[in-house]
């Protein structure tokens, strides 16, 4: 009898440590807020905190509800004080809620991140699925470019820059010239470009107004972001560097 004790008390642990494999594989991966302050790289051992440029590392558990921390001494061993927090995962498994227990409410969703481009686009709040093309050139071969994104943001078409300080266009002109202040080769009509990330469902009337709003600079040579099956930019580390190719226009 003693046996078939430990028989079960054996099979109901290991079905324990399966279920807890199972739910802790929904987090594996890389995470961020918008903002990117704060990032989260779950593994099945370790979980790397980074928030304003610190790196906490930390074992972790997870039940159904509740998402368990300890740090690892000896590295960053100030690491993180609360060590046990609510958390809330959406349908789909891409975005992520957590808080302390002392507090009421979540804090901002962080989103999962799949890859450089996918990061990218996620710190911008913008969707952007880039048509296809053969034949492409890197965007540094002949110049250098501000970069254009084109793109929906909760439905509604967007046209940007990457500054976090703008919405639109209206100040393209300030964005061009301090753009070119800020770079260490002179740039002018012949080696200064915008690099073009627009949506393949953007119409031809929608992409010539916003060329004519950035040929109002003065300067109006056009590199246009496209992707295929040799420029795959999400195939990429999420960290990595991203390197536009296309085509001028």
């Amino acid at each position: 009898m003693k046996t078939i004790y430990k028989i079960i008390i054996l099979v109901l642990i290991l079905q324990s440590c399966s279920s807890s494999h199972k739910e802790k594989d929904k987090l594996i991966g890389n995470w961020s807020v918008v903002n990117g302050l704060n990032e989260f790289e779950f593994y099945q051992d370790s979980l790397i905190v980074s928030e304003w440029g610190m790196s906490y590392i930390n074992q972790w558990d997870i039940d159904s509800s509740k998402l368990y921390l300890e740090t690892i001494k000896g590295l960053d061993s100030f690491g993180i004080k609360t060590k046990e927090f609510d958390f809330r995962l959406s349908e789909n498994l891409d975005t992520l809620f957590i808080k302390k227990l002392t507090d009421s409410v979540f804090g901002p969703p962080i989103l999962r991140i799949k890859n450089a481009y996918d990061y990218h686009l996620k710190r911008l709040q913008l969707v952007i699925d880039l048509p296809s093309k053969t034949n492409l050139i890197s965007s540094n071969e002949k110049g250098t470019g501000l970069d254009i994104y084109v793109g929906f943001r909760d439905g509604k078409l967007i046209a940007k820059t990457e500054s976090d300080k703008t919405r639109g266009l209206d100040e393209i002109k300030y964005e061009t010239f301090a753009f070119i202040a800020s770079q260490e080769t002179e740039l002018d009509s012949t080696n200064f470009q915008f690099n073009l990330l627009i949506d393949k469902s953007i119409n031809k009337t929608e992409i010539d107004s916003i060329k004519n709003i950035l040929q109002s600079t003065g300067y109006n040579r056009m590199f246009r972001v496209y992707n295929n099956n040799k420029v795959d930019y999400q195939n990429t580390d999420w960290k990595d560097d991203l390197n536009w190719f296309g085509v001028y226009e």
